[in-house]
């Protein structure tokens, strides 16, 4: 059985995820004629006018089997030249981090043809000027790696269980071997610092010392804190619906901000918050609309898309954020680590997504130049110039 095609709950949440990225071969809208585009020289924030905020990003043209690192200036009018080239399965998904503190960037990206697509990703180091270097296989398909603040890197990784058997019915699914393992960035050595047996084990974030991870296996979804030194593990959430997604650490509350299906009614889908200390849970919003797509905003508030008419709304913090560019979903990929940055992706069907940035205490939005006619992967805020450390 393909894990790809899984049924039930775990596969119609997959499902929605993917419907929030509705890429096509048709240039969304520039940046520049939608909201409020700002150049470095009009910050308001004095931080940002003497280092106008640098993001990362990798760039996959449709069907291509490379996908090229491009450092670009916050409000700068282009994207800046391909600084390395990470060659990979053709159309792969694609998925990256920054290392905190350095120029170097972890993707994730399609290598291995096989059928079953499940682990068929690898884990890559990318440095500006330098040929990317391979550091694990058997990655979950478009997982993306975590970088903690202090650079450490997790991925989940996987091996295949066997098939179920036929006489199971139609809605028994594949268990796997799973784990979230470290990853050495100079020798590509890994350590597991976490098993499980099911369907999935998400790493949703990093807080104080402890890996958030997600796990579903049958008849059974929860999240749990693992100490990636002491292997550790308490759960904080013991039982939720299996389709929860769309995770981010609230730094200011302590606690995890989540998409999840509603628990009774299967037509409302819920953003809620979940203290990482007592696992007290907090519904902030119910909606009929499944790409809300939520995020905790720098210190403090809700950013997400109420409905796909909306754009992205920020709800309890300073900032006065409504719609920036227009109808469509907005999806924040990265915050930067003084928190006055947030990158998002504006995407629609049928178009390319629009990478673009917002000062988290202004709410002035600032277009994130990007290469056009391609695939954006937000790799996060990059903290140097290309090619130094």
């Amino acid at each position: 059985m393909n894990r790809l095609a899984l049924a039930g709950a775990l596969g119609a949440s997959l499902a929605a995820a993917a419907a929030l990225v509705g890429l096509g071969d048709r240039p969304a809208p520039a940046l520049s004629r939608v909201g409020r585009l700002l150049v470095p020289a009009a910050l308001a924030a004095p931080a940002a006018r003497a280092a106008p905020a640098r993001v990362a990003l990798l760039a996959t043209p449709p069907g291509a089997t490379r996908s090229t690192l491009h450092i670009a200036e916050v409000g700068g009018g282009k994207a800046g030249p391909p600084l390395a080239t990470l060659r990979h399965l053709a159309d792969a998904t694609v998925r990256a981090r920054v290392v905190p503190g350095t120029p170097i960037v972890v993707a994730t990206a399609d290598t291995d043809p096989a059928r079953d697509r499940s682990f068929n990703a690898s884990l890559f180091r990318i440095e500006p000027h330098a040929e990317p270097t391979t550091l694990c296989d058997g990655v979950v398909h478009a997982s993306r790696p975590l970088v903690t603040a202090d650079g450490r890197v997790f991925v989940a990784r996987g091996v295949a269980g066997p098939e179920p058997h036929p006489g199971d019915g139609p809605a028994r699914l594949r268990v796997d071997a799973l784990t979230v393992d470290e990853v050495d960035l100079a020798t590509g050595a890994t350590r597991t610092v976490h098993a499980h047996r099911g369907y999935l084990a998400f790493l949703a974030g990093a807080w104080s010392g402890d890996l958030v991870i997600y796990r579903v296996s049958p008849g059974s979804a929860d999240l749990v804190l693992v100490n990636p030194d002491s292997g550790a593990t308490r759960v904080i959430a013991p039982k939720i619906p299996p389709f929860a997604r769309d995770f981010s650490i609230d730094a200011a509350a302590g606690a995890l901000v989540f998409q999840e299906r509603h628990e009774s009614d299967p037509g409302a889908w819920v953003v809620e918050r979940l203290d990482l200390t007592s696992g007290k849970r907090t519904r902030l919003e119910v909606s009929a609309w499944s790409g809300l797509a939520p995020h905790a905003w720098p210190g403090g508030g809700l950013a997400y898309t109420p409905d796909r008419g909306a754009g992205l709304v920020v709800r309890g913090a300073r900032a006065a954020v409504r719609g920036p560019l227009g109808a469509g979903v907005d999806a924040i990929q990265a915050v930067s680590q003084d928190g006055a940055w947030v990158a998002a992706l504006h995407t629609n069907p049928s178009a390319f997504p629009v990478p673009f940035a917002i000062h988290a205490e202004s709410g002035e939005v600032a277009a994130i130049p990007a290469p056009r006619r391609a695939r954006i992967a937000v790799a996060g805020f990059a903290a140097a110039k290309e090619g130094q450390r």
